[in-house]
């Protein structure tokens, strides 16, 4: 019998996403999304600091949302993952797996024996007697931190994948992929923005950017001093409420320049893609995470690459239960549940 599909548990800086799905001949259905905001200080810089806290909060959100399921997939980003695309003399995927140590070993900055290594075949023939490899490696220290917090909360994590690839799982539920045009999706969470541009239907280039939407918070805690908790409340309250107090337009006017810094590092990235790759021109941007909901961002974003930009939203093909569900909420919580739901939809055993 199939193995049934893990939760999916994506563990942010500010935030844990849970989503709960199940894939049946009639398609995918949402059996439970939500997701529990996290102190700040829990995560820094993609360090926990804080594992009992954490352990604690994961174990709330599977109790809340009545979650049995206790197989679960997580995933990593930023500089504890390298992912690298690399060409290979043509092998079959036995002779690939025995000699993959080995060619890892000249592309990664840290020992071998301090790393997980995994890959994917792009283009098994390439041209020339070569082949196309996305290589990933993960330190085994930072997965194993992981896999600790998600067993303090009474858990048994069978997967660990990486964001960008997550990302990649929830666009092609919802989306038909292109396999004649080039395409970035784009992840801009709190602390760190994931990009995976994909051509011909499959990854060509990764990137994790270590900014993002704490960045706004700190500027507004900066520039009003106030605490952290705070400023997160300013950059999130309704308009009505701040307008009446005259501090709407200045937190605009922060966010507007953030945004610019954002679009900045994005650009950046996908010049560098540009210069590397043959099939470079970009025919649409899909953009979630929660700073995808700054103000400026999409439109900083369309007049900077001139490419259009889409809302990717995780939810446009799930089965989902209107009686369950109440369906305003969770097309304002479309823009954070990405990740999750690409790893929701994973099963222990995959690849």
């Amino acid at each position: 019998m199939a193995s049934k599909n893990a939760v999916g548990l994506d563990i942010g800086t500010s935030s844990i996403k849970v989503a709960h799905v199940k894939e049946s001949s009639k398609g995918v259905q949402l059996l439970a999304f939500d997701t529990v905001m996290l102190p700040p200080d829990t995560i820094r810089d993609g360090v926990i600091l804080n594992a009992p806290l954490l352990a604690q909060r994961i174990a709330e959100v599977f109790a809340i949302n009545k979650i049995r399921q206790k197989q679960v997939a997580v995933s990593l980003s930023g500089h504890a993952v390298i992912i690298k695309k690399i060409s290979l003399p043509e092998m079959t995927v036995a002779e690939l797996e025995d000699s993959i140590q080995w060619e890892a070993e000249q592309y990664i900055p840290f020992d071998i024996k301090d790393v997980h290594v995994d890959f994917q075949i792009i283009d098994a023939q390439a041209g020339q007697g070569q082949m196309d490899v996305l290589l990933v490696a993960a330190k085994k220290a930072v997965i194993e931190e992981l896999c600790d917090v998600v067993r303090a909360a009474k858990l048994e994590p069978v997967l660990v994948d990486v964001d960008a690839f997550a990302l990649y799982n929830a666009f092609e539920l919802s989306f038909p992929v292109p396999q004649d045009e080039t395409i970035a999706l784009i992840n801009a969470g709190a602390s760190t923005i994931n990009i995976n541009v994909v051509s011909g239907g499959m990854t060509s280039f990764t990137r994790d950017i270590t900014v993002g939407g704490n960045l706004l918070t700190e500027e507004i805690s900066k520039q009003f001093a106030v605490p952290w908790d705070e400023a997160e409340h300013m950059k999130t309250t309704s308009e009505t409420t701040l307008s009446m107090s005259g501090v709407l337009r200045e937190v605009q006017r922060i966010s507007s320049r953030v945004s610019e810094v954002l679009v900045s590092e994005i650009q950046r990235s996908l010049d560098f893609f540009a210069a590397t790759a043959v099939s470079a021109d970009i025919s649409a941007i899909y953009l979630c995470g929660g700073a995808a909901l700054q103000p400026g961002l999409i439109e900083g974003l369309e007049r900077r690459l001139g490419t259009p930009v889409r809302a990717l939203n995780p939810f446009n093909n799930l089965i989902v239960d209107p009686k369950r569900f109440d369906a305003a909420l969770l097309q304002r919580m479309a823009p954070i549940a990405a990740v999750a739901v690409g790893l929701g939809l994973r099963r222990q055993g995959d690849r």
